[in-house]
């Protein structure tokens, strides 16, 4: 397992980056990478058009938001954290789109459907128990509620992407990306530049 001691401020398009996540898939043959959106092309409707995970092309995308923070990348998955942290004083947010296939779609959202669904039985049980005063169901469910958090916290880490936006140069760091999709985006980040050459 890697993980990350650089700061968010150092990233540019194209820099390596560490985690459990991209350990797995680094194991696979497939190197990842921390990516750069422009503020500007997403406003504008451009974005890459390979998958944001596997790197194949695709015409579908997500709308995801993307969170000012600087902290560890793993908070961002546990359940309701960026929302919550977006609606903190200071703290901006920006939607984002991010291309992604249809299989890597459905793979993420059963991972995530199992997370939800256990944290909803925790929640429940912990209910009934309190209701029915049985400790022993408050408990259970309790003990529920954390695993399925862990749970839902890991595969995101592990499996999804995070967006932190850095207002004071307009752009939205994505990771882990796959090569092919930092490429595109490179590609878009470096337009602009090209154009005025």
């Amino acid at each position: 397992m890697t993980t990350r001691s650089e700061s968010d401020d150092d990233v540019v398009p194209g820099e390596a980056v560490g985690g459990v996540g991209v350990a797995i898939v680094a194991a696979r043959g497939v190197v990842m990478a921390r990516s750069a959106l422009r503020v500007a092309d997403q406003v504008a409707g451009r974005f890459p058009d390979r998958c944001v995970l596997s790197g194949a092309e695709t015409i579908h995308a997500v709308r995801m938001t993307a969170t000012q923070w600087a902290g560890p990348r793993w908070l961002l998955g546990v359940p309701g954290f960026a929302r919550a942290l977006g609606l903190l004083p200071r703290r901006r947010h920006h939607t984002v789109a991010l291309p992604v296939s249809d299989r890597v779609w459905r793979m993420w959202r059963c991972r995530n459907l199992v997370g939800l669904t256990a944290l909803t039985a925790g929640v429940t049980f912990s209910g009934i128990g309190l209701v029915t005063e049985v400790v022993g169901l408050v408990v259970f469910g309790v003990v529920v509620f954390t695993a399925a958090m862990a749970y839902r916290t890991r595969a995101h880490h592990n499996y999804w992407v995070t967006c932190r936006f850095r207002p004071a140069e307009a752009t939205i760091v994505v990771e882990p990306t796959h090569a092919r999709f930092d490429e595109a985006a490179r590609d878009l980040f470096v337009r602009p530049l090209d154009k005025t050459s």
